[in-house]
């Protein structure tokens, strides 16, 4: 008798599960080629000026975004009075003044700097070489190296291991600054963005200095220049620097987009799954526009076809049980500024957010898949919840087949791209998260990164796939463990 009611017991399983999958193959098809390409065509057009976070192309965007989840039926979510979540950012422009001794040092022509996002104030602080450390006066103040190479990061990792803390930053000397600038104009010249709220860690400047702009100081470096000084007890600074750096602020307004589509179930639908993607580019540079088709152009119009699906599934009395939130980001490319404030201010509380699932440029192949559209990098999918894995494993082996490529989904990645989209965000307050992601381009941050490049079939593939993960999150009586 126990053995018959087992296999009843099981057999419903099986007719429940059976009827689900109907379900969800059944919504799945609102998400197709044609209208991704429609809506990408639209959003990756120099009308949209690149969506830079904080001006005119990304506030169209959130404004064409909102109007879209308007039109089909999304809620605002619970304490919104509209679509967007406003967020403050403070926009730095490199640059600034830098004296060493008195000599005044130009930006760009003697001097550049990098990790210094916001306003810095160096109020004649005295510098000393390395060496002189242990005879210094535990004080504020730089530290100063001649370069031995133009390997910056091997030479700054060097520099700064073991460092005490008095010394708040270090001064790099360069003979090969002029190649030095060119390598890296664009990194340190290029604007910065801030959360306007964010409480600032006390930053370290890395500051490079063109070694012939010094030639004047040659006789007053306590021989540091020209190579015969001696470590004095106590030790005499080499210099004193003072200078403010980042004078240049701005505070703009940029957005979060969330459309919210509330579960079935009474209880279930207090729980949310979020699906992200960033609507941001990096906008217009020396005239031309960087339309970012792929990042994340890809991943935005994903999220306006998942909105749909899941939308057509509640109409009919058919949708999953728990709440969906679905929310293009701003900020990504500006260091995951949306999805930071986002978590710091979340509309759902974060303690009932069961998952986040990420998408940020699948619509191209990269080197390693030249000639195989059929993949997908997942990242982060069992870092946090092993039923998180085991969910998107089952979804893809049921429904899209999708080669699942795990090479990327290590803390120890070289690329490190675990930590470098939204999905993070989320992750680093212990809620499970999946990137979706299929690589690298030679177009990757280039004006060229153009909807003519685009695989709508594998964007329609990993959307669908995203979308089946996220019914099984928010359909499934119990919810996933972390591990």
């Amino acid at each position: 008798m126990k053995g018959i009611t087992s296999l009843l017991f099981s057999s419903a399983l099986c007719v429940c599960f059976s009827q689900q999958v109907d379900i969800a193959k059944k919504y799945s098809s609102y998400i197709n080629e044609a209208d991704l390409k429609k809506n990408l065509t639209v959003l990756a057009s120099d009308e949209y000026m690149g969506r830079e976070t904080g001006k005119q192309g990304q506030k169209m965007t959130a404004e064409f975004l909102s109007a879209y989840f308007k039109k089909l039926g999304c809620s605002v979510a619970p304490g919104m009075s509209g679509y967007e979540q406003y967020f403050d950012v403070i926009e730095s422009t490199p640059g600034g003044t830098l004296s060493l001794n008195g000599l005044n040092l130009n930006f760009k022509t003697d001097f550049i700097y990098y990790a210094c996002k916001s306003r810095t104030t160096l109020d004649n602080l005295p510098v000393y070489t390395v060496d002189q450390l242990e005879q210094a006066e535990k004080k504020p103040c730089y530290v100063v190296y001649v370069m031995k190479s133009l390997e910056v990061r091997k030479e700054v990792a060097a520099l700064k291991k073991d460092l005490p803390k008095q010394v708040k930053g270090i001064i790099l000397v360069s003979d090969q600054y002029t190649t030095l600038y060119e390598y890296m104009e664009h990194y340190v010249t290029t604007k910065t963005m801030y959360l306007a709220d964010e409480k600032r860690k006390e930053e370290f400047p890395i500051l490079f200095v063109n070694q012939s702009s010094l030639e004047p100081l040659k006789k007053k470096s306590n021989g540091f220049l020209s190579g015969k000084g001696k470590i004095a007890k106590p030790a005499k600074p080499v210099f004193t620097v003072s200078g403010e750096l980042n004078t240049q602020e701005e505070r703009l307004t940029s957005s979060n987009v969330l459309a919210y589509i509330e579960g079935s179930d009474p209880v279930l639908s207090k729980e949310v799954v979020v699906i992200t993607a960033h609507y941001d580019h990096i906008g217009v540079d020396h005239g031309v526009v960087y339309n970012g088709a792929d990042d994340d152009g890809t991943g935005t119009v994903s999220l306006l076809e998942l909105a749909e699906a899941f939308m057509e599934a509640k109409k009919n009395g058919e949708g999953p049980k728990r709440s969906i939130l679905i929310m293009p980001v701003s900020g990504e490319e500006k260091g995951l500024l949306g999805s930071d404030y986002y978590s710091s201010h979340p509309v759902i509380p974060l303690a009932n957010t069961v998952a986040d699932l990420n998408i940020d440029m699948i619509g191209r192949n990269d080197i390693g898949h030249e000639k195989d559209t059929n993949y997908i990098y997942i990242i982060g999918s069992n870092m946090l919840s092993n039923d998180l894995h085991d969910a998107n494993e089952k979804a893809n082996e049921t429904y899209t087949r999708i080669k699942l490529d795990y090479k990327f989904n290590s803390l120890s990645d070289p690329n490190q791209f675990y930590y470098r989209s939204d999905h993070y965000n989320f992750a680093k307050h212990s809620i499970p998260v999946i990137f979706y992601f299929s690589g690298v381009h030679e177009d990757y941050h280039q004006p060229t990164d153009d909807v003519e490049k685009i695989i709508f079939s594998k964007v329609e593939k990993v959307a669908r796939l995203v979308f089946y993960t996220a019914w099984e999150l928010s359909d499934n009586p119990k919810r996933i463990r972390l591990n």
